[in-house]
């Protein structure tokens, strides 16, 4: 299976082994980590990532997907969703067996720090959501974020999810958590793809 979502402006794909050197890069900027616990990854940890992200996409049709901007063809970060209870450390995902539909879903994001202030966060989670929302059929999706990251909260309010309150995930205390449920979640208008 692979998946190929576009907006106005970026291409939403499978990972492949070609995005090792941008991924591990990305993740090299310490103010891209600045907000993540653990170590910095290698392209050893790319390979158990891409194999864990493949296994995902093809038996549940969800993972973390590479971004490109659709102008220029560039990696630019990374978007997708994963199941809660499957999430070790940030930059990597374990596959999951197919059928989780009706737990929560964590919907991740991570940019290149040149693309940050572009929109471009919003505008992957947004497609995301509604891929997950819509064709994947998922019943929630949720996104953590430190309350001190308010880049990341502010994304997650602009994709239209609503804020549910502090909680504890993946060993941390106090995240703020937002969610989107297909009931009621729907493309903000305004932004692209409305």
């Amino acid at each position: 299976m692979s998946t190929r979502l576009e907006t106005a402006r970026l291409v939403i794909r499978t990972f492949e082994p070609r995005d090792a050197g941008a991924w591990v890069a990305m993740f090299d900027d310490p103010q891209v980590r600045r907000f993540l616990p653990g170590p910095a990854p290698t392209m050893q940890t790319f390979q158990g990532a891409l194999e864990g992200r493949l296994a995902m996409e093809r038996e549940g049709g969800y993972a973390m997907w590479a971004v490109d901007e659709k102008k220029t063809g560039a990696f630019v970060g990374q978007c997708g969703l994963r199941p809660v209870d499957s999430v070790g450390p940030p930059a990597q995902a374990a596959a999951t067996p197919a059928g989780r539909a009706g737990g929560d879903f964590d919907l991740a994001y991570h940019f290149t720090r040149a693309c940050w202030n572009k929109g471009y966060a919003t505008e992957a989670a947004i497609a995301v959501l509604a891929h997950g929302l819509g064709p994947l059929g998922l019943g929630c999706i949720i996104a953590v974020a430190m309350p001190g990251n308010i880049g990341s909260w502010k994304v997650m309010e602009k994709a239209g999810m609503r804020y549910a309150g502090l909680a504890d995930y993946y060993g941390l205390t106090g995240l703020r958590k937002y969610i989107a449920e297909p009931e009621w979640w729907r493309v903000p208008p305004g932004s692209p793809g409305a």
